[in-house]
């Protein structure tokens, strides 16, 4: 990505301007001090949609009423131009040729365009970069985060608090919570990744969470099937002895539940002589069955209804991949037996059927299913309604069943056996419902299915090799900073200078190898000469990476505020203030970032871009006349930006 500031411009309310002509590769803006030289990179963090206004209150922001970045990326120009005061969050983006004059670019150019939100303006600007990753959470309780233009310009910006300092590298570093995120969002930055490694992630962490969860269940249903077998397996073999049966002490726990569901009956006729109350007797257990069937019906209803909405919303879904299919799946059996009853499901055999005929449909399905979503609120409330209703009718029928029990049976032997029988039988359904009601639930299968899941997404994750070309980033940064640092003004200590960053163990630390291979950190190193240089070879490091990377979405441009500042502190360059030493190191730095321009654009077929201000005016300096051909400003005797 070709990208750089052509101009920065400030509008007063009556369209005067100011102007800052820049081109691509180094830009120097010299001048003395109180000029407006520090005021420009608080002025392009400004415009970069920056969420508060950091440019020192005084004559530029008395004078200002617009802010202007002109800027080129891939072929063409964008104006991004920013009001002040209370209209702050107020911007424009507009895109114009690659030829645009900006020196035409007057205050009326915006009168008649409407400004948009500084937000909008933000995803313009990242949507032009190339920008497009809208999701780097794989965290589902944490919102989505963004890989976003606010953290890419921690890698463009060397302020002049930061240039020198030895605590901390990088622009905003001291928010610990953007510090995380501009670390974790390298790889999206160098163009390593895009989106579909960070939805695989996600959807790996939304499986493995899922896994985890079923092996929990699973766990527990191997606790309640063991607890279900041996109590079950007793309950049985006490059951079919109270009918002087015979019990198969080998069957499987499934069997068991299966046997449990279709119990033989206890012989009542035993109980009556008379065939009135026998018959009366039959009705009433009868009407019983009836009434727990349509119990059954009804909480079967209830649970389908409630499940309804949620199954609405991901049926388009499924239509969309049936769309896509071929043909509808074979059918494997025309034979179904139903879970609860265990009779024959012959409704389902032809729901099949009707559903492969169907097929010709799909579409018009489709379209209408999109359009509405079900709320069965009032259906489950009425279906509730009418199950209260069951209950009653369900308890008045079996007070009639005792009192009839009560009255008429003779035999205290028979009834002694006949309450055994159904004691055991209800105790044997209670055990059995343990499974029905979910505490016992077969997930196997899809245990199963989500490893096979997690192993093609891990397996597809690992295709795009993030830990080599991370390892090669590293190398290549620590590798460019150890030649420019031979260029460089370092002290005899350090020599020979062995820097390396840490890129891949997250730290985003510099340090120093000793000999004996110790870690001298930035922060342990002596002396602000050591210091500027040090972030020097950084960041012409990750400017020479970036520009590297075909995919990159990075702007190549950088800004260093005052990087002569540790040789000439109060900035005064007086022929009787300065050192011979100093100056020889102070051309150093220039010479190596000259240099390390050129060297980009040999390597890259890239020119970026660099922004020094600075106190120092080049005469004092060995590359005196490179130095004069990239001087955009030079604010002295009076002259200033406002």
């Amino acid at each position: 990505m070709k990208s750089y500031i052509k101009s920065i411009i400030i509008f007063n309310e009556n369209g005067e301007k100011r102007i800052v002509p820049l081109k691509q590769g180094v830009n120097i803006i010299t001048g003395e001090s109180k000029t407006g030289k520090s005021a420009l990179v608080e002025i392009i963090d400004y415009c970069l949609c920056s969420t508060r206004c950091t440019i020192p209150k005084g004559k530029i922001t008395e004078f200002a009423y617009l802010y202007a970045l002109v800027m080129h990326i891939d072929g063409s120009s964008y104006i991004v131009a920013r009001y002040t005061g209370d209209n702050m969050y107020k911007m424009h983006f507009i895109k114009e040729s690659y030829d645009f004059d900006t020196n035409t670019l007057e205050l009326v150019y915006f009168k008649d365009r409407t400004p948009i939100p500084y937000k909008d303006v933000q995803y313009e600007i990242e949507c032009a970069l190339g920008l497009f990753v809208s999701n780097v959470s794989t965290d589902s309780e944490e919102k989505e985060k963004k890989a976003s233009l606010r953290n890419m310009v921690s890698y463009l910006f060397q302020h002049q608090n930061l240039m020198a300092s030895k605590f901390a590298l990088f622009y905003r570093f001291s928010d610990y919570y953007k510090r995380k995120e501009v670390i974790d969002q390298f790889p999206v930055f160098a163009g390593m990744i895009g989106q579909e490694y960070y939805s695989d992630l996600i959807q790996l962490s939304t499986l493995k969470s899922k896994l985890k969860q079923k092996e929990k269940k699973q766990k527990a249903n191997e606790k309640s099937a063991e607890y279900i077998r041996e109590n079950l397996q007793v309950l049985l073999q006490n059951y079919y002895a109270l009918l002087d049966r015979d019990f198969d002490n080998n069957m499987t726990l499934q069997n068991m539940l299966k046997t449990a569901k279709n119990l033989p009956d206890f012989d009542d006729s035993q109980l009556f002589g008379e065939a009135k109350i026998t018959e009366r007797y039959s009705k009433l257990n009868a009407e019983l069955e009836e009434l727990r069937n349509q119990e059954r019906d009804i909480l079967l209803q209830i649970k389908n209804t409630g499940n309804a909405s949620l199954t609405g919303n991901s049926f388009s879904e499924m239509l969309k991949e049936l769309k896509e299919q071929t043909s509808v799946s074979e059918i494997e059996t025309d034979k179904y037996i139903c879970p609860i009853c265990g009779h024959d499901c012959q409704e389902v055999a032809e729901r099949d059927a009707a559903l492969i005929e169907a097929t010709e449909w799909l579409d018009q399905e489709l379209k209408l299913t999109e359009k509405y979503t079900a709320d069965f609120s009032e259906d489950v409330r009425k279906l509730k309604e009418e199950h209260s209703k069951l209950e009653e009718r369900i308890r008045e029928v079996w007070s009639q069943i005792k009192v009839v029990e009560q009255k008429f049976i003779s035999s205290q032997n028979l009834v002694s056996k006949r309450e055994k029988v159904h004691y055991a039988k209800a105790k044997i359904a209670v055990c059995a419902e343990m499974n029905s009601s979910g505490v016992f639930d077969m997930v196997d299968e899809d245990i199963k299915e989500i490893k096979n899941q997690i192993m093609v997404l891990e397996e597809k994750i690992k295709g795009f090799d993030v830990g080599t070309k991370m390892n090669k980033a590293q190398s290549f940064l620590s590798d460019n900073m150890n030649k420019l640092a031979k260029t460089l003004d370092f002290e005899d200590e350090y020599q020979p200078i062995n820097l390396n960053f840490g890129l891949t163990d997250g730290s985003f630390d510099l340090y120093q190898h000793q000999n004996n291979r110790e870690k001298v950190f930035l922060y342990e190193m002596g002396s602000g000469a050591n210091w500027v240089s040090c972030h020097i070879a950084l960041f012409l490091s990750f400017l020479h990476y970036f520009a590297k990377q075909e995919n990159s979405p990075m702007p190549l441009f950088m800004f260093f505020d005052q990087p002569s500042q540790v040789y000439f502190p109060q900035g005064n360059i007086d022929d009787s203030e300065i050192t011979q030493s100093d100056i020889a190191a102070v051309n150093k730095m220039y010479k190596t970032i000259f240099d390390e321009i050129k060297d980009i654009e040999k390597d890259t077929g890239i020119l970026p871009q660099i922004i020094i201000v600075d106190h120092v005016d080049g005469d004092n300096l060995e590359v005196k006349k490179e130095f004069a051909g990239y001087v955009r400003c030079n604010w002295r005797n009076e002259e200033k930006l406002i």
